[in-house]
């Protein structure tokens, strides 16, 4: 059975040494997916997540996973599972993260099965569980520079072998923002100034037409910037 194989991992709920910041960036996304302040009718997780905007990388997703052989993804931060959900990931450990506890006991409700489990957690703060690749759609796009260091801290101590995240590959620069709100993000460019990706699945355009250099790109963990 699926779940034998999960390995362990800390609750948040017994852990006594959540901090302050800890608990503010818990607020701030709970109050952005309670109110739907991303404003989409399909998912309160943002119009990313809407089954219609992720129609090419779901397949696109389903054939990298067979090819590198997975047999375990955590999926941070996850939202409402609103389209992973449609993604064939037969056979594969799926571990879904965030800092929302609504989301997660939602859809530990609906969702959870012994190949597919819900945690609370945040990355930025919290150890991660354990798997072989890390998919961070859409995350480090609502995060400030420090958040987003901490957080790669956290990925590559994780012990996973890849991680597949998002870009704006023809994006010129990068801005700092206050965690919560957004602002695409180029990984090549400082401060992060990642490597070239091992491979690109194309992500965009927005309905609008905007945006359309969004792809999630993937790397070995041991070969991102350590600084």
């Amino acid at each position: 059975m699926c779940s034998d194989n999960y390995p362990k991992s800390e609750s948040r709920e017994t852990n006594s040494c959540v901090s302050q910041i800890d608990t503010e960036v818990q607020q701030i996304f709970t109050e952005i997916y309670s109110g739907n302040q991303w404003g989409d009718p399909d998912s309160r997780s943002g119009p990313g997540s809407s089954v219609f905007r992720t129609r090419l990388i779901r397949p696109a997703l389903a054939q990298l996973f067979k090819k590198l052989g997975l047999r375990s993804v955590l999926d941070v931060p996850c939202g409402d599972f609103n389209w992973m959900r449609l993604v064939e990931m037969s056979g594969i450990l799926y571990t879904g993260a965030d800092v929302v506890p609504e989301i997660v006991e939602r859809n530990t409700e609906l969702h959870s099965n012994e190949c597919r489990r819900f945690v609370h957690l945040n990355m930025i703060a919290d150890p991660l569980p354990s798997a072989d690749l890390i998919l961070c759609r859409d995350g480090l796009v609502h995060l400030s520079f420090s958040d987003i260091a901490s957080t790669l801290r956290r990925m590559r101590s994780s012990g996973a072998t890849y991680l597949l995240l998002t870009t704006f590959d023809a994006h010129l620069s990068n801005l700092d923002i206050a965690t919560g709100e957004w602002r695409p993000l180029n990984v090549l460019l400082p401060p992060l100034a990642f490597p070239p990706p091992i491979s690109k699945i194309w992500d965009g355009p927005r309905p609008d037409s905007t945006y359309s250099d969004k792809m999630l790109v993937l790397y070995e963990v041991a070969d991102l910037p350590t600084a």
